[in-house]
């Protein structure tokens, strides 16, 4: 009984999810976006430094414009706080630019059953 009420509780955020992970190109978006977080850390050198950020724009260039994130002057907690909240930050607007791509996929495929 406590799995009906949660799912009663927050219905969008699991639309979201569902939107975000039920359908190939939204699954391929976010493994895509797996990869270049890693790539982004351990090549910091190479073309693949910025490709989480363009993954995820246009909603990650709105935390781009705070004045605090990773790399800014205060180090300590203040700096770990930064790199937790961005963190935060680009995975939300991955699950949103998933969940757009699952809606469209959605909504491709009801116009493509609408027509057959």
């Amino acid at each position: 009984m406590p799995n009906a009420s949660r799912s009663r509780r927050f219905p969008r955020l699991r639309q979201l999810l569902a939107l975000a992970t039920d359908n190939w190109p939204a699954r391929g978006y976010l493994a895509v976006f797996a990869a270049s977080v890693p790539a982004a850390y351990l090549l910091p050198e190479s073309g693949y430094a910025a490709g989480h950020l363009l993954l995820t724009a246009p909603l990650s260039a709105v935390a781009m414009v705070l004045p605090f994130g990773p790399g800014t002057e205060g180090g300590g907690a203040a700096e770990v706080l930064a790199t937790a909240f961005w963190a935060g930050w680009l995975l939300l607007s991955a699950l949103v630019n998933a969940a757009v791509l699952g809606a469209l996929a959605h909504g491709v495929r009801d116009h493509r059953a609408a027509r057959a």
